[in-house]
């Protein structure tokens, strides 16, 4: 018995050595790994980008007036050009908005905030998009204004001397008449900023010539055609008149078309602004009237969108206002600035 019971135990032994044996699986050996199996998936590299490089990335919009009249035309062009060629350079993306009035032209700001674009290039219909404008600046897009003033904290504002250019034609009437004379000026109050800033100097001047007289005259916008009518009426009215100061090289056209129109012969010096190409052969073939024109290059946009494109390279220490001077051009040496290449 004690042997069958020995037996029996050294059974039930075995048996649960069995069962603990096969509690877990033994480890399937796995396949030897080939070379193709083990090697990584190569990462398709990311472009890369330097730090504080925004150029590449970023998108800077030109919000201007549509090209009504010839000098904005040109400023259209030349900040098409100037695209173009940023474009070629690798910007993230350039584009120009262009408006008719200054509702239109408040209603495309308002839809750039929207957007989040990165930098805004304005010209101004006129003052009158101060709200819109302060607008941009609270959303936190930079803001770089050209000609026309604004009323906000902009980066920066890039101009042609509109007071230079005033001071500079007023002296001129000044010394060609000996302070005594008749003089017929056209004011453009829809122009806002840049007519207060050609007509209040011209004030100013003659306000200290107690022997000139002044003809005030309004016009609504640049055009050879809104100044033959003005013009038209106003020697039609006046028997005498001595000069004209007017404030664009295409209202300078118009009067002096309607002073030959009127066989007028005593209009002696007839002072614009702009340095217009359409506007200097006219000086030049011009016998009897002494014509004067003050520069205002469209391409003064160019630098402004550079301006732009220096933010987006880092730059942070822009100036209030960038201006540049004018020259003056009559007859002596129109030849100088004759550029058939030009747009204006």
């Amino acid at each position: 018995m004690k042997k069958i019971f020995a037996i029996l135990l050294a059974l039930l032994l075995v048996a649960g050595l069995a069962a603990c044996g096969t509690s877990e699986p033994a480890a399937t050996p796995e396949p030897e790994a080939t070379p193709e199996a083990t090697a990584a998936p190569e990462a398709t590299p990311e472009p890369e980008v330097e730090e504080g490089d925004a150029f590449s990335t970023s998108e800077i919009v030109v919000v201007m007036p549509e090209a009504a009249q010839g000098w904005i035309a040109a400023v259209l062009f030349f900040a098409e050009q100037r695209g173009e060629e940023l474009r070629n350079e690798g910007i993230g993306s350039f584009r120009v908005v262009t408006s008719a009035n200054v509702a239109e032209q408040a209603g495309q700001l308002d839809e750039l905030i929207t957007q989040d674009v990165d930098v805004i290039v304005l010209f101004p219909h006129s003052d009158e998009l101060d709200f819109a404008a302060q607008a941009v600046v609270d959303a936190g897009i930079p803001l770089f204004v050209f000609n026309r003033n604004v009323n906000v904290a902009f980066e920066s504002r890039l101009l042609g001397s509109n007071r230079l250019m005033a001071e500079g034609n007023s002296a001129i009437i000044v010394d060609a008449l000996g302070g005594e004379g008749v003089v017929a000026y056209i004011s453009i109050p829809a122009v806002g900023s840049t007519n207060v800033e050609r007509i209040e100097p011209f004030l100013e001047a003659m306000s200290e010539q107690p022997g000139i007289e002044l003809i005030t005259l309004t016009a609504t916008v640049f055009s050879p055609e809104d100044a033959l009518t003005v013009a038209t009426d106003a020697l039609t009215a006046n028997p005498h008149i001595d000069a004209f100061y007017v404030l664009d090289d295409q209202h300078a056209v118009g009067v002096l078309q309607a002073v030959r129109e009127a066989g007028r012969t005593d209009i002696r010096i007839l002072t614009s602004m702009g340095g217009a190409q359409f506007f200097l052969p006219e000086m030049i073939a011009e016998e009897h009237i002494d014509i004067f024109s003050a520069t205002f290059s469209p391409t003064m946009i160019i630098d402004t969108i550079n301006l732009a494109v220096e933010y987006l390279n880092g730059r942070r220490d822009f100036p209030d206002l960038t201006i540049i001077p004018p020259e003056f051009i009559n007859r002596e040496n129109a030849n100088e600035f004759l550029n058939p290449a030009s747009p204006w």
